[in-house]
């Protein structure tokens, strides 16, 4: 680790996690529940956040999308508001799993992402997303092609009958 590196962790606030996704910085900030949280609202929070994280999936999608079919610069796409909500989701996961285990409940990651560290999860979830966008893209483009080719299969046909 550079000096350099070293001052930037130390300007990070405490509780607050340096996270780089797709060569930006993200700042997250982590807080732990107050002391007295009951393990029903942690088991909650936990389902909440798994279902942030979802939401935030479905935000890069339409991210995506306005860089891929609406043609936007990538200046002008917001990917950082739902990868900043999917790192705060998925560091709070990563807080809530243990807590519940402590107080008595059972909870555990959910499947290979969840395991993964915070950072390569999301950049996961961002390349699945244009991989799913692209798709999407293909499967229209594949769609218009078979439209034209029907179009001039029945020209042909009424061509071939009325002449």
């Amino acid at each position: 680790m550079s000096a350099l590196d070293e001052q930037q962790d130390l300007a990070a606030p405490s509780g607050t996690l340096r996270l780089r996704i797709k060569d930006d910085e993200y700042l997250v900030r982590v807080m732990r529940p107050a002391s007295g949280t009951s393990l029903h609202e942690l088991q909650i929070s936990l389902q909440r956040n798994r279902e942030m994280l979802a939401d935030s999936f479905e935000a890069m999608k339409e991210a995506c999308r306005d860089e891929v079919f609406k043609r936007k610069e990538k200046k002008d796409v917001d990917y950082f508001s739902p990868t900043m909500n999917a790192l705060v989701a998925r560091a709070n996961i990563d807080m809530l799993i243990p807590l519940i285990n402590v107080k008595g409940g059972v909870a555990s990651y959910k499947g290979k992402l969840e395991a993964i560290p915070i950072e390569k999860h999301i950049e996961k979830l961002r390349n699945k997303a244009l991989k799913k966008v692209n798709e999407e893209d293909a499967k229209e483009s594949a769609l218009g092609f078979f439209m034209i080719l029907v179009v001039i299969a029945m020209v042909a046909l009424l061509l071939f009958l009325f002449l």
